[in-house]
């Protein structure tokens, strides 16, 4: 079976820098490169996000994006805030994703648990399905149904002979043979313990 592979640029400030330098002064890689992996951190910056913007704009009345795709690895980082103002992150990612056809979220952290946090990360997923909301209805869990995809470790590990991640088993007590001196400690300490 022949296999296939994507070559990804990494876009920082060290390889702009080096392509300025083979390039010309004025090289802006994210016109330069089609397949880029970038720190949304380092997007986010004024200066770069103002390269990144001058690059995705279309002539006017194409039917197509700038981007084919984005992927926001760690995505709950910017997840909309639950009360007050988003994060400069957020605001930036929103600004992004309207240029871009496809988008796939990527995390492995459970959310924060507030339910205007999950629906304006849905919306940024996808604006059509979701809204951001502080009550998730029936019909919008239907429709989360549709675009996640939840993996759990133990299902990996079924996968495959040989485990991809270890098991976890329950806590179990560890037995300490203390010396004498630690032993002194211990009690010292609970007496201080105690008397606090």
């Amino acid at each position: 079976q022949e296999k296939f592979s994507l070559q990804f640029e990494v876009v920082d400030r060290e390889n702009t820098q080096k392509l300025r330098k083979e390039v010309g002064i004025d090289a802006n890689p994210w016109r330069v490169h089609d397949r880029v992996i970038a720190s949304y951190h380092y997007l986010k910056q004024p200066d770069i996000l103002e390269l990144f913007m001058s690059a995705s704009r279309m002539p006017e009345g194409s039917s197509r994006l700038p981007w084919d795709l984005i992927i926001v690895d760690e995505c709950h980082n910017s997840m909309p805030s639950a009360f007050g103002e988003d994060s400069d992150l957020c605001r930036s990612i929103r600004d992004i994703l309207p240029l871009c056809e496809h988008r796939l979220f990527l995390s492995a952290t459970p959310h924060n648990g507030r339910t205007r946090s999950f629906t304006g990360l849905l919306e940024m997923l996808d604006p059509v399905r979701f809204t951001q909301s502080s009550e998730l209805t029936p019909s919008a869990k239907e429709r989360v149904k549709q675009v996640m995809v939840r993996r759990l470790k133990r299902r990996i590990n079924e996968l495959y002979k040989v485990p991809r991640f270890c098991r976890r088993l329950p806590p179990s007590a560890v037995n300490l043979n203390l010396g004498k001196h630690e032993e002194n400690l211990f009690q010292v300490f609970e007496r201080f313990r105690k008397a606090i």
